[in-house]
């Protein structure tokens, strides 16, 4: 089985990713963050650097996804998914111009789309839906310094692109939503695992 998490910075997805792995004995494909070169300078200056990040990630996690082809249990923290979130934030910011952001949405189109196709599909994708606040409150709590330097607006754009896109992927893939606003970890994990056990006994 191959579940996908999807959902902005802050939604809890790491948490929630150890604790699926620890109980059912899934393989975890992170988030490629502390090889990405990219990382600190993007934060710090978007401009210049949101196309090629955009470029490195997308790279990034079709790698990890070509390795799990063979693989029966895997779940993923960020997938190809959330590619085209981050490329429409920047581009709403105009922190990447018009010809960058065509460039990005062409190739997504004519070939991460239909690699997906014929490659890749997931069992399950679990969006953790959360508020720009909570997500920000949470944001401040892990201290990461490259995240920090942003402004709300930054994390409310792309939170409103995460429910947009939502409603575009939900068309192709197996959505369930967890109201990841909520501090109430059991709640949250009682209905994820709750929906992996029906799936896994249809498998």
């Amino acid at each position: 089985m191959k579940i996908a998490i999807f959902g902005t910075v802050g939604a809890g997805k790491t948490t929630i990713v150890n604790l699926i792995a620890k109980k059912y004995g899934y393989q975890i494909f992170a988030e490629p963050i502390e090889q990405n070169p990219y990382f600190d300078d993007y934060y710090r200056e978007m401009k210049p650097l949101a196309f090629k990040m955009q470029i490195y990630m997308l790279t990034a996690r079709i790698q990890q996804l070509t390795q799990a082809q063979n693989l029966s249990n895997v779940i993923f923290d960020r997938t190809i998914l959330d590619n085209p979130v981050f490329v429409k934030t920047n581009h709403d910011l105009e922190t990447m111009n018009d010809p960058d952001f065509k460039t990005c949405n062409d190739f997504y189109e004519h070939v991460i789309i239909p690699w997906i196709d014929q490659k890749q599909d997931f069992d399950l994708v679990i969006y953790l839906k959360v508020s720009t606040d909570k997500a920000i409150e949470r944001i401040h709590k892990r201290g990461i310094q490259a995240e920090l330097q942003l402004p709300k607006k930054f994390w409310k754009t792309l939170n409103k692109n995460y429910d947009k896109y939502f409603e575009i992927w939900k068309k192709y893939f197996n959505f369930v939503v967890i109201d990841a606003t909520t501090d109430d970890l059991n709640l949250k994990m009682d209905i994820i695992y709750k929906t992996i056990d029906e799936i896994e006994n249809k498998i």
